[in-house]
């Protein structure tokens, strides 16, 4: 009987031993940061052939020359950098200290391992922004390392505009252990320098961001965050609502009408900054009956922009008849102009009392982000008042390129963004007669003066010079429009207030400040 007595106790003891250490895992266990989960509408890592491998507002990579959350030239990885008085040359003085992702120091011989890239890889397609080097670095002759940290670039002509170009997108640096340096495809996941590292991913689902513990700035706050890829704004309204997901980040997160639902629910915050997205309609200037001026200015004149913006996106947005975003440095400010009269005399004399039928296409992935379906409509019923009968067509992105493209449509609804902060390629390639994207739309838009500009423009380096000639293709394009600029978007930071340092910037949110509220201190 004891001898059994004392077997109990012993079992007894063991039990309470294992008990403890469990206990002791538990605690341990609950003391590990919770990883953030996010969501956005599209795959911000597209992987392995995109130039970029991520969205810059992952903050995995960094460029020499940055923009500043208030879209703001500044230096980045390049501390500072000069030119020679003619622009051909320009050197740049590179910061001391910064790491990759996998160890390998940034130094002039990894910006040159970048370099030898980009001029060897070709044209690469990009979700976000394709890249193509002669756009960034025209003429570029040669580039060499003048000493360890200290990059010269070579030019055959001046290229004043070279920093506003190579700001952001344009001159991104990755770790050349991470890159095929002749295709120009990243081996595995790209090493860049930022806050946050790539750890995992897995295409069209998710992607997971560690915190870079080595970055030489100030550490991001969250040890982990997780984008899910999640393309309905119904369901990314819905995952917010059951906290599956914490927070919305990049173009069309949620609709402002959700965002303005969310507040009430007392859970969510929303802030808001500018945006570089601007919304506009392409018209078909090959064909009949915008093939003309009259019926393009009576366009820009009976369409109501403030409505569209205070009922449609809730006062989230400006809106404007400027083309070119307002946070690009050479932009001007031309407010709205509605005038019902003037464009029932402007249609009048084109239409002769006459109805007309025209096509309104919709592609399906602007759709998806905003509510273009019900902007349509309105723009349908306005346009009825002018004799025209509207039949509004929604079609996927790639069949709707190639209708634009065949001129097989009027009126088409969609976005813009800015790739730099040099204007130049984006104006040239809409509005020059020979403009790419002027051909590829059916824009048919023709202006001698504006083509007489960017000749000037060829042979002009002072960057005051070049910003009165932006200014003057920007007035005629008011005066003599091609497209129909509506309105700028605003970059929407929507997260569930158990979330802190969730705050809206030109480009994506402030990611490298979030963390859970009173977790903000990096361990």
């Amino acid at each position: 009987m004891k001898r059994l007595i004392n077997r109990m106790y012993l079992l007894l003891c063991v039990l309470l031993c294992i008990g403890f250490i469990l206990s002791g895992c538990g605690n341990q266990q609950s003391t590990e940061e919770p990883e953030i989960v996010l969501a956005a509408a599209r795959d911000l890592a597209p992987g392995n052939k995109d130039p970029y491998y991520s969205s810059v507002i992952l903050k995995t990579w960094e460029s020499l020359v940055g923009i500043s959350d208030d879209g703001k030239i500044k230096p980045m990885l390049a501390e500072s950098w000069e030119s020679n008085e003619s622009k051909t040359e320009w050197i740049f003085h590179l910061k001391k200290g910064v790491k990759f992702h996998d160890g390998s120091d940034f130094n002039a011989e990894a910006v040159l391992a970048n370099f030898y890239r980009i001029t060897h890889m070709g044209y690469k397609p990009s979700t976000f922004y394709g890249y193509q080097v002669s756009r960034i670095y025209p003429g570029l002759i040669k580039y060499e390392a003048d000493d360890a940290y200290t990059v010269h670039l070579y030019f055959e002509k001046p290229v004043p505009m070279l920093i506003y170009r190579m700001a952001g997108w344009g001159s991104c640096m990755f770790s050349p252990s991470s890159f095929d340096k002749e295709s120009g495809d990243f081996i595995d996941i790209a090493k860049g320098t930022g806050p946050f590292k790539i750890v995992e991913r897995k295409a069209d689902n998710y992607t997971v961001l560690e915190r870079f513990d080595e970055y030489y700035g100030e550490k991001a706050k969250a040890k982990r965050i997780r984008v899910r890829v999640i393309t309905s704004p119904e369901a990314r309204y819905s995952a917010l609502k059951s906290e599956e997901i914490f927070g919305v980040l990049d173009l069309g997160g949620v609709t402002p009408i959700m965002a303005e639902d969310l507040m009430r629910d007392g859970r969510f915050q929303v802030n808001s900054a500018k945006s570089t997205i601007s919304h506009y309609l392409s018209v078909n200037g090959t064909r009949y009956p915008f093939n003309g001026e009259r019926m393009r200015m009576a366009l820009n004149l009976v369409i109501d922009r403030e409505q569209i913006v205070r009922h449609y996106f809730r006062g989230y947005g400006t809106p404007t008849r400027n083309f070119l975003n307002s946070t690009n440095p050479f932009s001007k400010v031309y407010p709205p102009e509605k005038n019902l009269e003037e464009a029932k005399k402007l249609v009048d004399e084109v239409l002769q009392g006459k109805r007309q039928k025209i096509v309104f296409l919709i592609p399906q992935y602007g759709a998806a982000r905003y509510p273009y379906k019900v902007i349509s409509e309105f723009i349908q019923a306005e346009l009825k008042v002018l004799g025209l009968d509207t039949e509004i067509v929604l079609m996927d992105g790639m069949t709707a390129r190639k209708a634009m493209a065949m001129g097989n449509y009027d009126l088409s609804i969609g976005t813009r963004g800015l790739g730099n902060l040099d204007p130049t390629s984006l104006l040239y390639e809409f509005f020059d007669t020979k403009g790419p994207t002027n051909k590829a739309s059916s824009f048919g838009y023709s202006n001698p003066q504006i083509d007489a500009d960017f000749e000037k423009l060829v042979g002009t380096y002072n960057i005051e010079d070049r910003a009165q000639i932006y200014t003057d293709i920007l007035n005629q394009l008011v005066e003599h429009p091609a497209v129909v600029p509506l309105f700028e978007d605003q970059n929407l930071a929507v997260s569930n207030k158990k979330l802190s340092g969730y705050d809206a910037v030109v480009y994506g949110i402030t990611l490298d400040k979030v963390s859970w509220v009173g977790e903000g201190d990096v361990k």
